[in-house]
């Protein structure tokens, strides 16, 4: 990816400054074709947020799962269930394997066979 915004948003992870780094993540997002949010969920699954950052992600998701956008339902099912909310979870993964996300279903499964 050649995008400096990208490569500092990075740095500042890499250097532990989360809020910053949460900042810039969001700002791609907000700029970009494809919303996939893909680095804010894995700051999320790493505990890396605050409560208002985490809802403020969940609201950007939420939006996106309005607009059927596969990536981003199943990264928003992967933080849910690492947050708790399996049942959504649940939910959230079995819409992204319906969208044709292949590794919904491994992750359907885990959750599932864990039993939580």
């Amino acid at each position: 990816m050649e995008n400096s915004d990208f490569y500092e948003a990075e740095r500042y992870l890499k250097l532990g400054l989360y809020p910053q780094a949460f900042e810039a993540f969001m700002a791609l997002e907000s700029g970009s074709y494809e919303c996939t949010y893909l680095m804010p969920c894995k700051m999320a699954l790493n505990n890396q947020l605050t409560p208002q950052q985490l809802e403020l992600l969940f609201h950007d998701l939420e939006r996106e799962l309005k607009n059927k956008n596969p990536r981003a339902i199943y990264n928003y099912g992967l933080v849910l269930d690492h947050t708790g909310n399996h049942a959504k979870a649940i939910e959230l993964l079995q819409i992204a394997m319906d969208l044709d996300i292949p590794e919904a279903r491994a992750a359907l499964s885990r959750i599932l066979i864990k039993g939580s």
